[in-house]
């Protein structure tokens, strides 16, 4: 499966190679059209679907976000094993078996890992700061690599599913469901046409998203802070008091004064706006607005079990 955003000029390249490399295999092939602004996208998958018996399309009718177009794609699923990848080629199709092979007895998912990822510096400055917070927040043994190229078992998927978060997170949902997880070495491929969808805004946004939607962090950072800065105060005044009672030394006026206050009140500002994401978060869960909303559908299920 394939969330696709503006991706309709290389679209008929992804399906045939997609489908070259699985041929021989019972498979369906889902094209998620995550509200893209042109009508190339659109116009790519209803091709697709005419052309290979494989593919089945689903139109979003708004622009949801690579993740929330991806949970569409888990929900909409068939079979047993589900492959997830991105539509910009930087993936190759043609690895997609190696996948599958990876997937033993003994593991649920198989991501693959790159040993050079053709991204720009700025997202893979991004990649290596989550990979920190999965790691505290989830135990995520360092040596693993997550990513969006991977292959998981319907078993995985159901249970990310259950989690029912209007802010989901993948790679979190994955981390919460099961620790038999591998990686694989596998090609990463430059952008050949096109240029990311994932602008600085957007970047920043699945940074919050990932540490505030998927751990108590930052709250529990605030508490340790306020208890040190309540005895860091406590010791100060009760230094200052001492010494305006028992020598003739001045208490230190206007400059502590001032520098007190400033430290108090960016402590307190922090603190609010951390209190903040969450209350913000959790009023938004608490309505429960729709995470996708799927326009309209081509294509049919033949009953395959493939991927």
């Amino acid at each position: 499966m394939v969330p696709c955003y503006q991706s309709g000029d290389w679209l008929e390249s992804l399906v045939e190679r997609t489908c070259n490399a699985l041929g021989g295999h019972s498979f369906e092939l889902l094209l998620i059209n995550d509200g893209s602004r042109d009508d190339v996208t659109w116009d790519a998958i209803k091709a697709a679907v005419q052309t290979h018996s494989e593919v089945i399309g689903l139109d979003l009718a708004r622009n949801v976000g690579q993740f929330a177009a991806l949970m569409c794609g888990l929900a909409n699923a068939g079979g047993e094993l589900i492959v997830t990848m991105d539509d910009d080629l930087q993936h190759s199709p043609e690895e997609i078996p190696r996948l599958i092979e990876a997937l033993d007895d003994e593991t649920d998912v198989v991501i693959g890992s790159y040993e050079e990822k053709q991204h720009g510096g700025l997202r893979n400055l991004g990649t290596r700061f989550m990979d920190r917070i999965y790691s505290v927040t989830y135990g995520k043994p360092p040596q693993l690599k997550m990513g969006s190229f991977r292959v998981l078992r319907r078993s995985v998927v159901d249970n990310m599913l259950s989690f029912g978060t209007v802010r989901p997170v993948p790679g979190a949902l994955i981390l919460q469901t099961t620790a038999r997880i591998k990686n694989i070495a596998v090609t990463h491929n430059s952008r050949q046409r096109g240029s990311s969808g994932y602008s600085l805004r957007r970047l920043v946004a699945g940074t919050l998203d990932n540490v505030v939607n998927s751990s108590t962090g930052p709250l529990r950072v605030i508490s340790l802070l306020g208890f040190m800065t309540a005895f860091l105060a406590a010791v100060a005044f009760a230094f200052y008091l001492l010494r305006a009672l028992f020598t003739d030394q001045a208490v230190p006026g206007f400059s502590t004064t001032v520098s007190l206050i400033t430290f108090f009140g960016g402590a307190t500002l922090l603190a609010i706006g951390v209190l903040g994401e969450y209350v913000v978060r959790l009023v938004i869960e608490a309505g429960r607005p729709p995470l996708y909303s799927v326009r309209s559908r081509v294509g049919q299920r033949d009953g395959s079990d493939g991927t």
